[in-house]
């Protein structure tokens, strides 16, 4: 057979994450009751040659250990567990440092632009005391120059939870991983 099997696919969505428990036996389905977990096909001997594991890498959009894999796991496994996780991105966090430090600089140069507080153009700030941004004498809103990137990240995690065509070997993933991943990022280490 050359098909993907039916998978099963369980959906959680989550804030923080975390890695599951125990390793299951050679050659005998793994299972944990953590609701976040890692992959268990980075400890398979089959995850070289399996088409199950084809699937999560494509994905992930990640290289393929295996262009053409031959393994077909069994019909209803793996058991894939799709997470959502939504988290506010360090870029997020940064852009926000970011807004709040150069908010006042903006700030000065908008209402220096629009002559609030000169002599020449009158107290603006008191004329347009109760609306919700300030404007300049053309009754315009005023607006610094910078833009700022404060949305979440949502990223989407597929991971194999049980197999029963399962047979451990631990590390074989990181022994055979994609040279395009060593090369990218030498010290890495799959969660």
């Amino acid at each position: 057979r050359n098909h993907h099997p039916p998978y099963q696919s369980i959906g959680s969505s989550s804030s923080t994450g975390g890695n599951g428990g125990g390793v299951g036996g050679s050659s005998s389905s793994r299972s944990t009751s953590t609701s976040l977990e890692m992959c268990i096909c980075i400890n398979c001997a089959r995850v070289t040659s399996c088409q199950g594991y084809y699937f999560v890498e494509s994905m992930h959009s990640q290289p393929h250990m295996d262009t053409d894999p031959k393994f077909d796991p069994q019909d209803g496994s793996p058991t894939i567990h799709v997470n959502y996780r939504t988290v506010m991105s360090d870029r997020a966090e940064s852009e926000f440092e970011r807004m709040l430090r150069e908010h006042k600089a903006e700030e000065g140069k908008a209402e220096a632009a629009a002559g609030i507080g000169s002599s020449d153009g009158g107290d603006m700030k008191t004329a347009n005391a109760g609306r919700t941004c300030e404007v300049d004498g053309d009754g315009q809103p005023l607006h610094g120059e910078e833009k700022y990137d404060l949305s979440p990240v949502t990223t989407v995690e597929y991971d194999v939870v049980e197999c029963a065509d399962y047979v451990e070997d631990m590390g074989t993933w990181v022994r055979n991983m994609p040279e395009e991943i060593r090369k990218a990022n030498p010290n890495f280490v799959p969660t």
